[in-house]
Parts: structure tokens; sequence; C-alpha cells
């Protein structure tokens, strides 16, 4: 029975998907790593919508040599948005052969593991597909394919939210506003790729719903929607590190901070340094203030000043910025009837949400709370 619903959405997955990659492909920063592998991804993401329409309408009944292909290929969807992630929240750079190795060999290996399945007869092949009467061997391929796949896709996108999660803590040690730099719409549609696909594998795996076409249908719904939306946020996200701002390379390695074993006294000294800079000419409300302009601006490396506000102050960068703002923005709430919105800006903050969340973390209350 062919299901036209989710034919239709299996054809728009994949028009978006190679769209988007060939629009990424027409970019002055093509080359680019992100640029570069967000737009495997997206081309990726749109054979797999291929996928579907070549087992509903029969193509792979009469041409049965064409089965496996697309599936061999989409054990890469892991790797090529964990590919993203890191190009995304690393130095700005571009693939080696080594790099992309280190990424994809979990994934090379998935697909020499599943190779032999392209020399069976085609009824086997067939019925591994759900396209001929299946047997034991078909039954154990089909939990073989599964496995793969769980292996082979969802460990790469776990990898991809602990990089995601440390990225988090990195930006905030580096950035005053963060809103831009977080990938947070990356980090919900990963978890949904995440969740969708391990219902998918215990989907087949068990055969659930193995007559309920609206499954196909909902499944082919969520692909669709992440694939666009992964396309229009990826084709908009500016990049967190250039040349000329802030990269990972200002804080060093955690074993590295260790070794360097600042002494308190030049911690509390550091400390009180930064007090007066931020008392006496307000650099926290520079909207773009970063650690190495505010280590700059105090004579101190970004390295000491990042570890007196660590383990001295117990804050991250962030933190301690917006803290300071807090401070002057409540006193001017309480002090005027200028909007609070502007008392935002004013005092460095760039969004109403974050602005909403320093005051209410900072002074415990919202801001409207201490409008006289």
């Amino acid at each position: 029975m062919v299901d036209a619903p989710a034919l239709i959405l299996s054809a728009a997955t994949a028009a978006i998907g190679l769209f988007a990659a060939a629009q990424l492909g027409l970019r002055r920063d093509w080359r680019s790593a992100p640029a570069t592998a967000l737009a495997v991804f997206l081309a990726l993401s749109g054979i797999s919508g291929i996928d579907l329409l070549l087992d509903r309408t029969g193509v792979y009944g009469a041409h049965p040599w064409t089965t496996g292909i697309l599936w061999a290929l989409s054990l890469f969807l892991g790797p090529s948005i964990l590919a993203y992630v890191l190009a995304m929240t690393s130095e700005p750079d571009r693939w080696t052969f080594a790099r992309v190795w280190r990424i994809g060999w979990p994934a090379g290996v998935a697909v020499l593991i599943a190779s032999p399945f392209f020399v069976l007869p085609a009824r086997t092949r067939l019925a591994v597909y759900g396209l001929a009467e299946t047997d034991g061997v078909s039954g154990i391929l089909q939990l073989l394919f599964v496995t793969l796949f769980l292996l082979a896709t969802l460990g790469y996108l776990a990898a991809a939210l602990v990089v995601l999660s440390r990225h988090v803590r990195r930006v905030r040690d580096l950035f005053s506003n963060i809103e831009d730099r977080t990938l947070s719409w990356l980090r919900a549609l990963v978890l949904i790729m995440l969740a969708a696909w391990a219902w998918g594998a215990v989907k087949s795996a068990l055969s659930i719903g193995a007559n309920a076409h609206w499954l196909d249908v909902a499944a082919a719904a969520i692909e669709l929607g992440w694939t666009a939306a992964i396309g229009l946020f990826g084709l908009s996200q500016k990049p967190i590190y250039t040349q000329e701002t802030e990269t990972p390379k200002v804080l060093p390695s955690p074993e590295k901070y260790a070794r360097s074993a600042l002494p308190e006294t030049r911690q509390i000294e550091i400390a009180a340094r930064l007090e007066q800079a931020m008392r006496a000419d307000a650099l926290y409300r520079d909207p773009l203030l970063s650690l190495s302009a505010l280590a700059s601006r105090v004579a101190i490396t970004p390295n000491h000043l990042s570890q007196a506000l660590n383990e001295h102050l117990g804050q991250s960068f962030f933190d301690y910025v917006n803290r300071w703002r807090v401070e002057e923005a409540v006193a001017r709430i309480k002090a005027s009837d200028k909007p609070i919105l502007t008392i935002a800006y004013d005092v460095g903050f760039n969004s109403r949400s974050t602005f909403n969340a320093a005051v209410k973390k900072h002074a415990g209350q919202p801001p409207s709370a201490f409008r006289p």
C-alpha cells in the first residue's frame, strides 16, 4: 500500500535537504569546515528522504540491486552532524583527511560490516526490506542493521551533545553576551533526532505498528521538520569564533589550568583590579565585551583573568559581567521611569530574555518588581 502523505513528506525532505546543501555550495565560505559538514549532512538527509520514495514506489522491488545503498549512506548522518558541531565550536579551520578519518571511521567500519548484504540473493535482500516473505536469515539481518544504526548514529549524536555542553561552558568563560553563540537550536534538534532515531530503531526491531501507516507519516514529518530547521538555522548561523574575535585557544586546557597554580594572593590582586576598573569605567556597559578585551583593559593575561574569576570569585566571565549590569540596571529601574528594556540595553544587555534571566538570577526578582 502506498502511503501518499508519507511519500509527500519524504519528497519534501529530499527537496529541502538537497536544495539547502546546494545553497551552501554556492556561498563564498563553502570551503569552511562548518559549511562543508552542514552541506554533507543536509545532502544525506535529502538522500534519506529518497530512500522511502524508492521503497514505496516499487523501485527496490523491481531492481533489488539498489537495496541497501541509501541505507549505507545514512550511516554517515551521525558523523556529519558531529562534524558540524565540532566545526562550529572550535577554531576556524578546514577539513583535512586526518580530521575526517578521526570522525568517520566508526561509520566506515559499520558499512564494512554490512557490506556482505550486497552479495546476498535478491530474494533475501528484498525480505530484509519487507518486500518478500521473511525467513530466519532476513530477520537476523534486520536486527543487525538496527544494531549498526544504533551504534553508528546514536553514539555520534550523544557525542555531539557532550561537545555542545562543553561549548556552552566555554562561551560563558569568553563572552559577556552569548545569545547567538550557545547553539541552543542545534542542541534541541540533536535531542529530537536522538529520540526519533532511537524510537525508529526500537520500532523496527520489535515490529511495532507494522501496519500503522500513521507511524510512517509521523516519522517522515519529524525528519522533514529537523531537516528544514537545520537548513534554516544553519544557513543563518554566524560563526562563533573568528580570527578577529575570541577563540577557544584564549583559555588553556583543564590540565594546563591546574598546573599554572595562580597564587591566591595574585588572584585577590586581580579581583581587586577588576572591581576598580568596573566601578570606575563601567566596562560592563559594552555589549561586545569579551574576556580578552577586559583582560587587555586591566593589563592581565586572559588565562589569569579566567582563573581568578573561576577559582577566586567562583563565577564565569559571563556571570561576572552580567552581575555588574544587573546591579546598575536595578538601581536605574528604581530611580527612573525610563523603559526597562531601554535600561537593559544601556547597561550592556542585548536581549530581553537574557536580561530577565540575569536579573532573576542575581537580584532574585524579575525586573518589573523593582519599579516603584
